[in-house]
């Protein structure tokens, strides 16, 4: 016979979103700890205050861009 256990929805949501927001931290750490990663922080950085980026509206203008 198997045992079993009720979890309310709205809990199943709340760790959902609080394990998403975790692995988030873990990869921003990720990429800090990297010197590759930190170079193409910065790439950016200066991109997005010198204006050298453009803006797109779906995934197939970025697919055009990488070509």
């Amino acid at each position: 016979m198997a045992d079993s256990v009720a979890v309310p929805r709205e809990l199943l949501v709340e760790l959902h979103q609080r394990l998403a927001g975790v692995e988030e931290v873990l990869a921003t750490l990720e990429e800090l700890m990297d010197r590759e990663g930190l170079k193409r922080i910065r790439k950016a950085e200066t991109e997005h205050k010198t204006g050298e980026y453009k803006i797109v509206q779906d995934s197939s203008e970025v697919e055009k861009l990488m070509e």
